[in-house]
């Protein structure tokens, strides 16, 4: 275990750097209108999966969201404030008006395509949020399960492997980074694909982790 807690920061980091540097590649790389097709498309496969009232209810909730933290704060407006000057600013710097437009271009471009991306990540978590509860129907008797197997080894002396546990953290570590990973890819992903994936492996993960920890009376 004590193996594992030494890596697990280091994973952490690594987790975050690889992230941010997704997040850097997609503002400064990818075009607008492939972050457009992948939301719609992704959109469209919801609505087959839910229904299009529960859809629709779903895109209300991503918008009241995205509006509460970018618009009504005034959020977007003052991030591009501090990149691109204003029509006003402009005019005031006499014979300078014109300097480096085409770079306010593709820093205003840029900017919407991040709005787009975390506007994408409200969407997706929104989503997830929808299968929380059918998660926890599963995941608290796998969770019980385990801390009752574990009781059973403490009092029986019974075997616990040390393998099992550190391979099981490592299973919901990477499920946890997948997830933040995959809210952020631009690319169109099946609505049932995460939770599922939540779904199968986390509570095998977890039952396994309890069960096998290390034994103390």
């Amino acid at each position: 275990m004590a193996d594992v807690e030494e890596k697990m920061p280091k994973t952490l980091w690594a987790a975050l750097v690889f992230i941010c540097i997704e997040i850097l590649l997609i503002v400064v790389l990818v075009p607008n209108s492939f972050i457009d097709t992948a939301i719609l498309k992704e959109q469209d496969w919801g609505e087959a999966l839910m229904g299009k009232s529960q859809h629709e209810q779903l895109i209300r909730d991503t918008d009241s969201l995205y509006t509460q933290l970018h618009l009504d704060n005034g959020l977007n407006k003052w991030v591009g404030s501090l990149f691109v000057p204003t029509d006003e600013e402009r005019e005031k710097s006499k014979a300078w008006e014109n300097l480096g437009n085409l770079w306010f271009k593709f820093l205003s471009n840029r900017g919407e395509a991040l709005t787009k991306v975390l506007y994408h990540v409200y969407y997706r978590f929104l989503l997830l949020v929808m299968w929380l509860p059918y998660m926890l129907v599963i995941l608290a008797p796998s969770v019980l399960g385990g801390y009752m197997t574990w009781n059973i080894k403490r009092y029986t002396f019974q075997h616990s492997s040390p393998f099992l546990n550190t391979y099981s953290s490592k299973i919901i570590s990477f499920i946890v980074v997948s997830l933040m990973i995959s809210f952020i890819a631009p690319l169109p992903i099946p609505p049932m694909v995460i939770p599922v994936v939540i779904i199968v492996l986390m509570p095998i993960a977890s039952s396994l982790l309890i069960g096998n920890l290390p034994k103390r009376l």
